[in-house]
């Protein structure tokens, strides 16, 4: 190690010694925030595409920490990850954008591309003409039809807004084709409820809570994306999202992130478990319940479930 590793070192623990919560940023001044991260520039510049500058990279990631504390309890690693991929895939770390959001989950930041994201990265591809999505309300008129002529027709009711039905997703193809998917709410929730952060806490939370259209906008489009031509780049971005980006997914030959290397949070087990919870029987009633069984006793099974 030579006296300049070593200096460097001294300098990135004086300042996360100042930390209010050992091992993250939190509580530090932009200064500080700045001096860790640089620490880090090395291995940046060595994971970063040629055409992407560290020092514009750390400058993003320290201003994302500094406004945000709950970021801030994030690993420093999971940080950069974040911003890393928001960069390569040509976002704007501005969660207020609604290209992609950096969601804090267990001492981690969680990379989740908004549906606008997928959006642009799909126009870029060359091969798509337009791609949206929009959402259907009670009291619009809304017919769709599959096999082997698919249709669709949407006319919103202008005149009152009304309650979340499905959310739609189409593209039309710089051939003339063109492909659409129609997800229901109940579709969306599960979705939703995949990801480990709604587990304890299945309300919408995060994003989810202050932009529940968009972010169903996204799911819809990330559905459609499957049966639509892929760049490099939208297979890199849809094996990103929801995924934790640390340095050990941090690649040596300015090639970005190794994907292969990413990490995922464990789904949760069983979905249509959490939407439709089972019936409890009381501890106090299971002998009552034996007894009503064996004895096939109709009027008082009804009376206990």
């Amino acid at each position: 190690m030579t006296t300049t590793t070593k200096t460097n070192n001294s300098i990135v623990s004086e300042a996360m010694a100042k930390s209010t919560k050992k091992g993250t940023l939190a509580g530090l001044k932009h200064v500080d925030i700045s001096t860790v991260l640089n620490g880090m520039k090395q291995q940046i510049s060595q994971a970063l595409p040629k055409h992407l500058s560290a020092d514009r990279l750390i400058q993003m990631a320290t201003s994302l920490i500094a406004k945000n504390p709950k970021i801030a309890e994030c690993s420093a690693q999971s940080v950069i990850g974040a911003v890393m991929q928001a960069s390569i895939l040509g976002f704007k770390p501005v969660e207020a954008l609604g290209e992609c959001y950096f969601v804090p989950y267990g001492g981690s930041v969680q990379f989740q591309i908004g549906y606008k994201g997928f959006i642009k990265l799909a126009q870029q591809s060359g091969q798509i003409k337009n791609i949206f999505a929009e959402v259907v309300r009670e009291g619009d008129v809304f017919e769709y039809e599959l096999g082997l002529y698919p249709r669709l027709v949407h006319k919103p009711n202008l005149d009152s807004e009304g309650a979340f039905k499905f959310v739609y997703a189409v593209a039309h193809l710089q051939n003339g084709g063109y492909n659409f998917v129609v997800l229901t709410k109940n579709q969306i929730e599960k979705l939703r409820l995949r990801n480990p952060m709604t587990r304890n806490n299945p309300k919408p939370s995060g994003a989810w809570a202050t932009d529940y259209e968009a972010m169903s906008k996204a799911k819809a489009i990330k559905q459609l994306i499957k049966y639509l031509p892929l760049s490099d780049t939208i297979i890199s971005a849809e094996k990103s999202d929801e995924a934790t980006i640390t340095d050990k997914a941090f690649t040596n030959n300015n090639s970005g992130i190794d994907l292969d290397s990413l990490e995922y949070a464990e789904e949760i087990v069983s979905v249509a478990d959490s939407l439709e919870p089972k019936k409890e029987v009381k501890p106090a009633k299971i002998d009552l319940v034996k007894k009503a069984i064996e004895s096939n006793d109709t009027e008082t099974k009804e009376e206990l479930f």
